[in-house]
């Protein structure tokens, strides 16, 4: 996988693992919805500082970006794992957000 490709993959893994679309980083980097809707077609490249700002916005770290699961045998079930996780962890916040607002909508 050339590190074009490898870039965009896990900036779009990474960016459905927080749960976020394209416009919600957009304005996490403070940056146009279009912008990183070409970044993810392959229609433009971000610079360095840009792609600190996604990593940043993503709470990762910028070689994360970079990282090619497939080259290390082993680590991509340890990377499954994480991910579950975090998709998990991310579930229960949201469900318990969701369950304190409707909590808060009785006392109105």
């Amino acid at each position: 996988m050339d590190l074009d490709r490898l870039f965009i993959h896990n900036l779009k893994k990474w960016r459905k693992i927080m749960g976020i679309s394209q416009k919600e980083l957009a304005e996490k980097c403070d940056a146009a919805h279009s912008y990183i809707r070409q970044i993810e077609c392959a229609n433009r490249y971000p610079s360095f500082a840009f792609i600190g700002k996604i990593a940043d916005a993503l709470h990762i770290e910028p070689y994360q970006l970079f990282y090619n699961e497939a080259a290390k045998p082993g680590r991509s079930a340890y990377t499954r794992s994480v991910e579950s996780v975090q998709k998990k962890l991310l579930e229960t916040v949201s469900s318990d957000i969701q369950a304190a607002f409707d909590e808060l909508k009785k006392y109105q």
